[in-house]
């Protein structure tokens, strides 16, 4: 199939992406509804937000390796999506709690099934099989995606459009468009694994970095960018409402809104950037943006905070970007997708672990407190990271960008 023919194919994979993740995030500026609606602890919404991730980590663990020996990806792929559309349903009937942790598992397991494979696929559909643009697209997607979900869902709220049913309505509705396109566009045949997809050497004849260290660096990174990520995506509207005072849920929501937005802006930004120099740049910047987003807290002061959660959205599709490229290029091309998804196994289980620790946390000693803890965490593990990060990559970033 000419390259050209591919477009269809690549957008019906994004679109993929796309509402697996929104289906990740719509529900977000409703935990505060659930929780004074059933009268829910800090640690039971964020164990429902982690279940997400449970469902998510099973799925990268089985799948991604399944579709690498599979002739078709488009076979995982929309398995997932029936996964979303099926979470998205029960969670926006849900009536009780276990409908609420059923819904989110489901949705989990199906974005697990999308994740790893439609990158893959993405990098294999394009023409020139660049590595940092496919993952400019997969994260871009991604992000837009998780700032799209909680703006569905704040409108909702503040129009009292059914909030607690419609956005979910809406995701199983895209869900089905991309599975339909799917099944019905023309889909070329994988590329065999003697592609020039990712050299074995630089075009000055230097090895890239050791597989499994440029992989550890990169997953040291997106721990970290996304352990801050899922806190604001599952308790920012918390902080707003109980640290800063803001009265209502739907502007509380929004703050996820910003930060999604912004990562999304980000990556797209920084996706003509060195990997490695993103990847450094956006660690650099998350850690200096939640000492900041301290600050504002313990001074009582949202424009501050506003401030620090753009920079910390910076940061995070930065660094997000930056260790997706990495991955892509050190990934052999017929181990891509399990790569892929060992990637965002580690990304989904800081997705998880920390807002559970966050909330059991917020519980015991107040969750402007456990902000100040997550804070330290951040600063201590980038300071960790940031050599760590320029010993291995450092004869990659000398590397002409593909």
């Amino acid at each position: 199939m000419p390259a050209s023919r591919n477009i269809p194919a690549r957008g019906f994979v994004a679109l993929a992406i796309m509402v697996a993740l929104l289906n990740s995030t719509a529900s977000s500026p409703l935990y505060a509804v659930y929780r004074e609606l059933w009268s829910l602890d800090t640690f039971t919404i964020s164990a429902v937000f982690a279940t997400y991730a449970g469902g998510t980590l099973l799925a990268l663990l089985v799948l991604g390796r399944l579709s690498d020996r599979l002739p078709d990806r488009r076979i995982v792929i929309c398995g997932a999506l029936l996964l979303v559309i099926a979470g998205s349903l029960v969670f926006g009937t849900a009536s009780d709690l276990e409908h609420l942790f059923l819904g989110r598992f489901l949705a989990g397991a199906g974005t697990g099934g999308v994740a790893g494979t439609a990158s893959a696929a993405l990098l294999e559909l394009d023409p020139k099989l660049d590595a940092r643009r496919s993952a400019t697209l997969a994260t871009s997607v991604f992000t837009l995606a998780c700032a799209l979900g909680p703006v569905i869902t704040s409108a909702c709220l503040a129009l009292d459009l059914d909030p607690l049913r419609l956005p979910f309505l809406i995701v199983a509705g895209l869900s089905l468009v991309a599975l339909v396109g799917l099944v019905t566009v023309p889909f070329p045949a994988r590329r065999s694994a003697g592609s020039p997809a990712i050299a074995a050497t630089a075009a000055d004849g230097s090895a890239p970095p050791p597989r499994i260290a440029g992989f550890a660096i990169a997953a040291a990174a997106v721990f970290i960018a996304w352990a801050v990520g899922s806190c604001f995506a599952a308790l920012g509207p918390s902080f707003v409402r109980d640290l800063l005072g803001a009265r209502s849920v739907a502007t509380a929501g929004l703050i996820v809104t910003v930060f999604q937005f912004v990562g999304g802006i980000s990556q797209m930004g920084f996706g003509s950037v060195a990997s490695p120099k993103a990847l450094v740049i956006g660690s650099a910047i998350v850690a200096a943006a939640m000492a900041l987003c301290a600050l504002a807290i313990e001074l009582a002061a949202p424009a501050l905070f506003v401030a620090g959660t753009v920079l910390v959205g910076i940061g995070y599709g930065a660094a997000f970007v930056g260790a997706a490229g990495v991955v892509n290029r050190v990934a052999p091309p017929d181990r891509r997708a399990t790569y892929v998804s060992a990637f965002y196994v580690t990304a989904y289980l800081s997705n998880s672990l920390p807002v559970l620790l966050l909330g059991r946390l917020s519980d015991m000693i107040g969750l402007a407190n456990a902000f100040v803890a997550l804070t330290g965490f951040a600063v201590v593990a980038v300071l960790v990271l940031l050599p760590a990060a320029h010993a291995v990559l450092k004869p990659f970033a000398r590397r002409p960008a593909v």
